[in-house]
């Protein structure tokens, strides 16, 4: 029957045949939006994202999966008098600096999501979250002028502001990091599985046809 609405000749197997399904298929839809609210110091946050999220996005790939990162956590954020934004991290000073670099490179890479999720992994994965970003950089071939920039500057700790707002406004309260959610919906299932078989929770959120890898 799909042939009624797609090219017959597409490859079944690869990313262009789901693509043309969602443009050509009324209510076709075969991604899963996830949203990450996590910490740059916290060791869950970086176990779930370098053991869990990317292993599982190398497979799937932004075909299959949409990531939303939330750097923010159990931070807390202070406006002073003349406008200056200040925090206070759950893991100290350097975790409100890896908050601050990895908003500003989400904002400078937001039409690149799969370099985001590249930058965000090898950040997470450094030895140290907080300045790994352009070491990072350099060796995915993104420009970290502009990141650096911004982080030095009001825009950062704005943009980090905004990352709290989302994070503090959440329902039900974020408690625990990394919050893992699924199409903007909390599951305590999916959050407890996620942490240890993300793709297995994406793939079950896949309500078409579902990649070979979702068979592994």
């Amino acid at each position: 029957m799909l042939c009624r609405f797609v090219h017959c000749d597409l490859d079944s197997s690869g990313p262009g045949f789901i693509s043309s399904l969602r443009r050509t298929v009324p209510g076709f839809q075969d991604q899963v939006n996830v949203t990450v609210f996590y910490e740059s110091l916290c060791p869950d946050s970086i176990r779930f994202i370098t053991h869990q999220l990317y292993p599982t996005w190398t497979q799937l790939t932004s075909e299959y999966l949409a990531v939303d990162f939330v750097p923010y956590g159990k931070a807390q954020q202070t406006l002073s008098a003349d406008g200056q934004w200040s925090f206070t991290c759950q893991h100290g000073p350097n975790e409100c600096v890896g908050n601050i670099v990895q908003a500003c490179a989400l904002r400078n890479l937001r039409d690149q999501p799969d370099q985001q999720m590249e930058f965000i992994n090898c950040v997470m994965g450094s030895e140290d979250p907080s300045t790994g970003g352009q070491e990072c950089g350099r060796s995915l071939n993104i420009s970290y002028s502009q990141i650096s920039a911004c982080t030095h500057s009001r825009e950062g700790p704005q943009l980090l502001s905004g990352l709290g707002n989302r994070t503090h406004d959440f329902q039900p309260l974020i408690t625990f990091v990394p919050t893992v959610v699924f199409n903007s919906v909390y599951n305590v299932d999916d959050q407890t599985d996620s942490l240890t078989n993300f793709k297995s929770v994406v793939c079950r959120h896949l309500t078409g046809i579902k990649p070979i890898s979702c068979d592994n």
